[in-house]
């Protein structure tokens, strides 16, 4: 709810007007947007869920605290791999539709890109951890 004009601070005026810009703009966002972005979204989901698929397999081979990326680590060494790794990826892919709802002309961009990334990483888990990390350490030696 609004406070009344009289007697609010500036910023906090300021605070609730953005709050009804961002929410305009979701709502605003929000239509058609599954209808627009559906191959995205699916390939999205695709690879959100090859990713946490194999950052599960990964962690339960090598150890939680070999995980780089540092809330996918503080949640799964809080809540073990199985469902600290689900979690931080939904919470990820809740972020990315925000602000591919917000930013709606650059909604592409917020959906392809993690996308390659998510595949990029599933790949690594697999295969790239021990094909990058030899050649890594010889090149640094």
């Amino acid at each position: 709810m609004k406070p009344e004009n009289t007697g609010v601070q500036p910023l906090v005026q300021f605070t609730f007007d953005f709050g009804d810009h961002v929410r305009d703009r979701l709502r605003t966002g929000a239509i058609g947007y599954v209808q627009r972005h559906r191959v995205l979204l699916i390939i999205l989901l695709i690879t959100a869920a090859a990713d946490t698929w194999t950052t599960i397999h990964f962690m339960t081979r090598e150890g939680v605290e070999q995980e780089l990326h540092p809330g996918f680590r503080l949640l799964c060494l809080y809540l073990g791999p199985y469902a600290g790794a689900p979690i931080a990826k939904a919470l990820q892919i809740a972020a990315i539709l925000l602000v591919s709802l917000y930013w709606r002309r650059g909604a592409y961009l917020c959906l392809i890109a993690p996308a390659i990334m998510y595949g990029w990483a599933a790949w690594y888990n697999v295969f790239g951890r021990d094909l990058y990390t030899p050649l890594l350490f010889w090149w640094l030696h």
